[in-house]
């Protein structure tokens, strides 16, 4: 067993920073983390079970994606309205009005995010051991991923796929 790849440590996060070369040889498997000290090591002989599971909760959400931009829009066209008649005039409309603004930017920024990024089918790796379990993830369209998980499959440490549509990424 040996390769060396680009994985996300722990959980994967869209346009997380959190990454780590994932390798293996000479009977272990090692992950380091930019600016770490010291790589993680785990030799094979201690990994007891490897689990895959294929994780989909990233596709892009256009139902929701839409559900933000119509309370956006109702926002920011309700606010923009109440100042452009002239009936924000207390403090205390000023406040109210100030505090939508916020919630339409955020509405405008959570759209933009359901939206814009592109469906992200994950490969979760779960390596156990007596002491933890290491999770590491990465894309199926990352072909030296998806050959680092063949080659954990093809090893002699016992393997689980917890999800069959996985399996024929994986052969």
């Amino acid at each position: 067993m040996d390769f060396k790849t680009e994985a996300h440590v722990d959980e994967y996060i869209i346009d997380s920073e959190d990454t780590a070369v994932f390798a293996a040889s000479d009977g272990e498997l090692t992950y380091a983390r930019p600016g770490a000290d010291a790589a993680v090591s785990i030799p094979v002989s201690d990994a007891i079970h490897v689990e895959f599971d294929r994780d989909t909760s990233l596709h892009r959400h256009v139902f929701l994606g839409l559900f933000f931009l119509l309370v956006s829009l109702v926002l920011t066209v309700g606010t923009a309205v109440l100042v452009y008649q002239g009936q924000v005039e207390t403090r205390t409309e000023i406040a109210l009005v100030a505090f939508l603004s916020l919630f339409a930017v955020g509405g405008w920024n959570t759209t933009y995010d359901f939206l814009s990024h592109s469906n992200r089918d994950v490969i979760d790796v779960y390596i156990t051991t007596e002491a933890e379990t290491h999770v590491l993830c990465g894309e199926i369209g990352d072909a030296e991923f998806v050959d680092a998980c063949g080659a954990l499959i093809e090893s002699d440490i016992p393997t689980t796929n917890r999800n069959p549509k996985l399996e024929a990424e994986l052969d």
